[in-house]
């Protein structure tokens, strides 16, 4: 919608949009609220990433590169521990039901980033 046109509701009737009630200053207000909210809720993900990585501390460098690396890394080492755990389970006659299977990607993910 350009600005100028009136946005309409089903029965016709002109409809109020937020962004036309605000003032300037407010939407600059509500953006820049929106924004810290987008980033507190980034850092906590990234906390919990840390929080379930064994091989991350609290004391090391915590940069956003080192946090993915080193998730990405446990991430391939479960995935090989899931595959030899399967293996051994055929080997001795132990069925394992598939939603114990490690389903996902068979790539470490290396290949994307070239």
């Amino acid at each position: 919608m350009s600005s100028g046109e009136e946005e309409r509701t089903p029965t016709g009737r002109k409809k109020t949009t937020k962004s036309s009630v605000l003032s300037e200053e407010q939407k600059k207000a509500h953006h820049i609220a929106s924004e810290q909210k987008r980033r507190e809720n980034i850092r906590s993900e990234f906390d919990k990433i840390v929080s379930l990585t064994p091989t991350l501390t609290d004391s090391e460098n915590r940069s956003e590169l080192n946090i993915l690396t080193k998730s990405a890394d446990f991430i391939d080492q479960l995935r090989e521990e899931n595959i030899k755990l399967v293996e051994l389970a055929k080997l001795k006659g132990i069925h394992v039901p598939s939603e114990l299977i490690y389903n996902g990607p068979t790539s470490d993910g290396s290949d994307i980033a070239k």
